[in-house]
């Protein structure tokens, strides 16, 4: 069946949204970007209100130097201002055990570095802190009548170029966290328990020829994943699967759990995905990668999953269209937006916010973490419900897996941690919530397969997709939807889902793949100067760990 169901209209309608008062007024002209960025990441809208005139909201939010009315009854956030001593000293958050916090914020101690010394505030009986400096409460919730939250933190304007996810990262948090926290809240989206957090790691460039590449080995490292229960993606480049000796392979096969393989552009030329000026240079490109990755896995009975891992974390709009009609699962990229060509995507605010963003058509980009950086990181990925995709390099591995080993040890303590395959992960990646009685399912993935949510009905949620077509064809459990772009570029509508079956199942037409198999000669052989740049990077990075044994003796 073809079309939208009238009743989907109607749940698009603002009168789902939840109204925040915000007070003062002259708040909502100040941080106008702000407000706008927050409204596109939660189903909210923010309305003035003056003096004890609410009116009807259905929660508020008060600057400092205000106040709101005794009288109202309905979730509140006060914020308080920061201390004026030590005004830009790193300081470090101490999360409660609170059931009033998000699971994923529990106990955690996180470091912030730009935002101001927050001030202490008042903790009477019955106050439940959710978070302390030194032992001193700076984020309380206090037993009154709807909820009033007191916090020392301020949010702060967005710039031109800022996105709403630079405020809310490794050691720049404090400020945006309690009011994220309370419109998550507010729409449902803490729940206890929560759903449990996909994980995987990266390792770009090792050639499965052999049985190591530089500082990885892979039986070890298959062992030491399965003794720890994570998972390694090992984004391989297309180019090294022409050459013989596949001595690798049979570990691949024996630790399906531990280890899999995934694509890491082609030739691994610089901004070799990212160059293509057009989709007929894209497609020959990708059907070169393609065909190799075939020819490899019929020779070594592995399956190479049709993840892309862009090198330098580049990739232009006209791959990522090709990337969707050979029916890729998705691209893992460092960046939020690793294009330049879409010039709407600078007034999205939310990039690197969400499970994924869409492009193309509906391809999903996942963000992927360096795996030496700052881990406090994962855990507002966590809390923002990403998928946590940490990515490496064989030398990042020279002193062993100790740095894997605090990653996992970091992602186990921020809550129930699933360590699955990047395809894996992204036929699993929504956010799955109730609103209103409704069982809503926000959508990042082109092909998604997920445990139903009880109910015969069903609101399915698609982000705005960049480069897209308006329609979309989205199927759900066999039925075709074709679906117009709601106001903000987004889609929603209300699906009828089969009861009977056990898995939901939703998917964004278009693509397919194919084409691969049949691929001749000419689609996959080599040209001289990525072969030679290839050998001599291959053989300087197996060569690095005798260099370093050298230079220790």
């Amino acid at each position: 069946m073809t079309g939208l169901p009238d009743d989907g209209h109607e749940e698009l309608s603002d009168a789902r949204l939840r109204r925040l008062a915000v007070v003062p007024v002259s708040a909502l002209e100040s941080h106008r970007e702000l407000w706008r960025a927050l409204e596109e990441a939660y189903p909210v809208a923010f309305v003035a209100r003056r003096g004890d005139e609410m009116g009807q909201v259905d929660a508020a939010v008060c600057f400092p130097g205000h106040s709101l009315p005794e009288r109202l009854r309905v979730p509140c956030l006060l914020l308080e201002r920061a201390s004026a001593a030590r005004a830009r000293d790193p300081f470090s958050v101490e999360m409660s055990r609170s059931s009033d916090l998000d699971r994923t914020l529990r106990t955690q101690r996180l470091l912030e570095r730009e935002a101001a010394a927050p001030a202490v505030l008042e903790a009477e009986r019955g106050t439940d802190v959710l978070a302390a400096v030194e032992g001193n409460p700076i984020w309380v919730r206090r037993p009154t009548a709807g909820g009033r939250e007191v916090a020392a933190a301020v949010p702060a304007e967005l710039d031109d170029r800022e996105y709403l996810r630079d405020h809310l990262t490794a050691g720049r948090f404090w400020s945006l966290l309690p009011l994220v926290h309370f419109l998550k809240r507010l729409c449902g989206g803490i729940c206890d328990p929560p759903r449990p957090i996909d994980a995987c790691f990266i390792i770009d460039d090792p050639n499965p020829r052999l049985g190591s590449y530089g500082h990885v080995r892979f039986a070890e490292l298959a062992r030491d994943a399965r003794d720890l229960g994570y998972h390694v993606a090992v984004a391989t480049i297309p180019l090294d699967l022409i050459l013989p000796g596949r001595r690798a392979a049979g570990v691949f096969r024996d630790h399906p759990g531990q280890l899999s393989l995934v694509m890491h552009g082609n030739d691994h030329v610089r901004r070799e995905l990212e160059r293509p000026a057009g989709p007929a240079e894209a497609g020959k490109i990708l059907r070169c990668a393609t065909a190799r990755v075939a020819r490899f896995e019929r020779a070594a009975g592995l399956r190479v999953e049709r993840v892309m891992c862009p090198p330098h974390g580049a990739c232009g709009a006209p791959m990522l269209g090709a990337l969707f009609r050979a029916g890729f699962l998705g691209l893992a990229a460092s960046r939020p937006f690793p294009w330049d060509a879409f010039s709407d995507h600078g007034r999205w605010r939310l990039g690197g916010w969400l499970p994924a963003q869409l492009a193309s058509g509906g391809l999903p980009i996942v963000s992927r973490y360096l795996l030496t950086r700052n881990l406090d990181d994962l855990v507002f990925r966590a809390f923002l419900g990403q998928p946590l995709v940490l990515y490496c390099h064989h030398s990042d591995l020279r002193d062993a897996l100790g740095s894997v080993h605090a990653a996992v040890a970091r992602a186990t303590g921020i809550g129930d941690v699933r360590w699955r395959s990047l395809a894996s992960i992204t036929r699993g990646n929504a956010v799955c919530t109730v609103r209103d009685g409704v069982p809503t399912v926000a959508v990042y993935s082109r092909d998604l397969r997920i445990p139903r949510p009880s109910g015969s009905r069903v609101r399915v949620e698609v982000p705005p997709i960049f480069g897209g077509r308006d329609p979309l064809p989205i199927v759900v459990d066999g039925r075709r939807y074709d679906v117009p772009a709601a106001t903000g570029g987004g889609y929603g509508f209300a699906a009828e889902s089969d009861a009977a079956a056990d898995d939901l199942r939703v998917r964004i037409l278009g693509g397919g793949g194919g084409g691969a198999e049949a691929a001749r000669f000419r689609d996959w052989r080599p040209s001289a100067w990525p072969l030679t740049r290839r050998v001599l990077t291959e053989s300087r990075d197996r060569a690095l760990p005798a260099v370093r044994a050298l230079r220790r003796v």
